[in-house]
């Protein structure tokens, strides 16, 4: 029986101060970094081993959640700019996510379901909404918003 090891993570940085934090618990790797006020980070790791999640954040009340089970995914979050939110759900093996935001208020969710997955999300503006939930293996998904007040939802299966 495999062990199953469970982190979960609470950041909060009440100061706008630079802060960093790294660690490597049980074959698990995360990766943080941030600068604002009342930032928030959620992670959630449920594997055996070889998950990846950095996150880095500048600016105010920016919402980071990263969940993975599986071995060997990889979540990137980078947010710059106030009130931006960014999820990703990893389940399965091999998954790459990367959500990048610039301005504010935007929204980014990236959902996997399966193996050897990528999906990639660029937000450039205010009031962006993304969405990429992958449910198969191989699959592909990019989406970039320039500007504002754009909204996209990419579904795909094999």
């Amino acid at each position: 029986m495999a062990k199953r090891v469970t982190i979960v993570l609470f950041l909060f940085l009440i100061l706008p101060l630079p802060m960093g934090w790294a660690s490597d618990l049980d074959d698990h790797d995360e990766l943080s970094s941030g600068q604002g006020t009342l930032d928030l980070l959620l992670m959630r790791q449920d594997s055996v081993i070889g998950n990846l999640a950095q996150v880095s954040q500048v600016g105010d009340y920016n919402v980071a959640e990263i969940t993975q089970s599986g071995l060997y995914n990889q979540a990137v979050l980078m947010q710059e700019g106030d009130s931006n939110t960014a999820l990703v759900q990893q389940a399965g093996d091999s998954n790459y996510a990367a959500i990048s935001q610039s301005g504010a208020y935007n929204q980014a969710t990236a959902v996997q379901n399966g193996v050897d997955n990528v999906a990639l999300i660029n937000q450039v503006g205010y009031g962006n909404s993304a969405n990429i939930i992958q449910s198969g293996n191989g699959l592909f998904g990019y989406v970039a918003q320039f500007g504002d007040d754009h909204a996209v939802q990419l579904v795909q299966y094999d």
